[in-house]
């Protein structure tokens, strides 16, 4: 829910109440459509820094940077023009909400577990925490809804399809559009297999099974394509799944984090899947979506999301009837199009980036990189 400071609540309870937030922010919008229309190399070029108030452009000159950074987070100065103000404020009343879910609240009872140094090589802090507790969510959805198998879309180098395999004992088909990043997730299943497979030898213990992840090159297109390919893969994993027994010791997750028979067999009813992706990239998430209401062996979706800018529109002549964004038919009664540059402009890194950039390098980057992509974009155009 979103204030903006005159009593007005923004709600997505309802859908009317999430279309009055829409209409909202895109009166917002209208008179800055020439900013989000045009290019960063437009801004230059055309001098588009002219048409910003210039009370407005007087008191931001003189502010520190620190205190820039903290517009786009709704935060404006008391020595700032009324006007600039109430822009940031309102700015701030029209975002959603970003308020960090509490992880018991939304998934009652689901255990995380750090990973081991094994499974853990190559990460950095930031995946690591993203894998252990992304894992820890399926592995809880994945026993709720009884799937057996679980697709990860936009695998990567497998670090999450191996986690689930190994630590979750759940039954993984990891997808990804390139060769090379399946090569390296079979590649790095073979080695944490080795030391699996060392310490159930060790342990001479039999009593519980994991799979290795199957990786498989699949540029997905389409809900049709995700849904064929799925069903498909997890037909011949009902087959073909290879396992190996594995201890119970110290070293096992948190009761709970398997389940007794993590396979498809010939008894089950209907074979069905969990489809998740870490960092879902521009339309992958909507297709996996799309593919939940389509397909009725998938049971849940999983998605983090991310490059929104790379979603593709309605209104895109490049587009085609199965758009990514909007979404919903509620969303596309509005007509609301944001276009590439607005997309882009949304998505670019805060100002951590200018704070490790040198002055020397911005000014170069001013002066001599955007001429250039102007130079070229206008001979491309003339072309």
């Amino acid at each position: 829910m979103a204030d903006d400071g005159g009593g007005r609540k923004y709600s997505c309870r309802t859908a009317s109440e999430t279309l009055d937030w829409i209409h909202a922010i895109i009166e917002f919008l209208k008179p800055y459509r020439f900013f989000l229309d045009a290019h960063v190399v437009n801004f230059f070029k055309d001098k588009l820094w002219e048409a910003v108030d210039k009370e407005w452009l007087d008191c931001l000159r003189r502010e520190r940077a620190e205190k820039l950074l903290q517009i786009p987070s709704g935060v404006a100065q008391d020595n700032w023009p009324d006007s600039l103000k109430e822009y940031v404020l309102t700015l701030r009343s029209l975002s959603l909400p970003r308020d960090q879910a509490d992880l018991q609240e939304a998934f009652p009872g689901v255990q995380t577990a750090p990973l081991n140094n094994v499974l853990a090589q190559g990460m950095n802090q930031k995946k690591k925490h993203e894998i252990e507790t992304l894992a820890a969510v399926i592995g809880s959805i994945a026993r709720k809804t009884g799937a057996q198998t679980v697709v990860d879309v936009g695998s990567g180098q497998g670090y999450l399809a191996q986690v689930l395999s190994f630590e979750y004992e759940l039954s993984v088909i990891a997808v990804d559009a390139s060769s090379h990043h399946g090569s390296i997730t079979e590649a790095r299943a073979k080695r944490i297999e080795k030391h699996y497979a060392a310490k159930i030898r060790k342990s001479r213990s039999v009593n519980k099974v994991f799979s290795i992840p199957k990786a498989v090159t699949c540029q997905v297109l389409s809900p049709t394509m995700l849904k064929d390919v799925s069903i498909s893969l997890l037909q011949e994993n009902d087959l073909e799944n290879p396992t190996i027994s594995r201890e119970n010791n110290d070293d096992t997750p948190p009761e709970g984090h398997g389940s007794e028979s993590p396979f498809p067999s010939e008894a089950n009813e209907k074979s069905s899947l969990v489809l998740a992706g870490l960092h879902a990239c521009g339309d992958l998430s909507v297709t996996m979506l799309r593919s939940f209401m389509e397909c009725d062996a998938v049971k849940a979706v999983v998605s983090i999301g991310c490059c929104y800018n790379l979603l593709s529109e309605d209104g895109n002549k490049e587009a085609d009837n199965q758009c990514g964004f909007p979404l919903s038919a509620g969303a596309k009664s509005t007509s609301l199009y944001l276009g590439k540059n607005a997309r882009d402009l949304a998505c670019q890194r805060d100002g951590e980036i200018w704070e490790k950039l040198m002055a020397s390098k911005i000014l170069n980057f001013i002066y001599f990189v955007l001429p250039f992509r102007w130079f070229f974009a206008s001979t491309t155009q003339k072309l």
